[in-house]
């Protein structure tokens, strides 16, 4: 990620997969990718090239993600910090992203 060479810590990581998840829409390109396998494939290769820093879980397979974003369906929406997830968004180079939700 050319935007946050240094990486981001794990609940950062976290809530950014979750925001990226519940809220991204646009081309179909971009949708395929922030689907639930999309996103979890994505973010265990980043916790596997270390970008993901400090994570005590097993960030680096796909299925801890994909459960990560099904916890959403678990818990509820809250658990999402949606502005939180809306700056970490945008530091890695999302410009706008809707407000209305897949969760909800």
């Amino acid at each position: 990620m050319l935007r946050l060479p240094a990486g981001m810590a794990y609940p950062d990581a976290e809530q950014l997969c979750l925001r990226l998840y519940c809220t991204v829409d646009g081309p179909p390109e971009l949708q395929s990718l922030c689907s639930r396998v999309g996103l979890a494939d994505a973010f265990a290769d980043l916790a596997r090239a270390g970008w993901i820093r400090d994570a005590s879980v097993p960030a680096t397979a796909s299925r801890y993600w994909a459960e990560v974003i099904s916890s959403i369906l678990k818990q509820g929406p809250d658990i999402v910090d949606i502005p939180r997830g809306e700056v970490l968004a945008r530091e890695v180079g999302f410009r706008s992203i809707s407000h209305d939700t897949k969760a909800g």
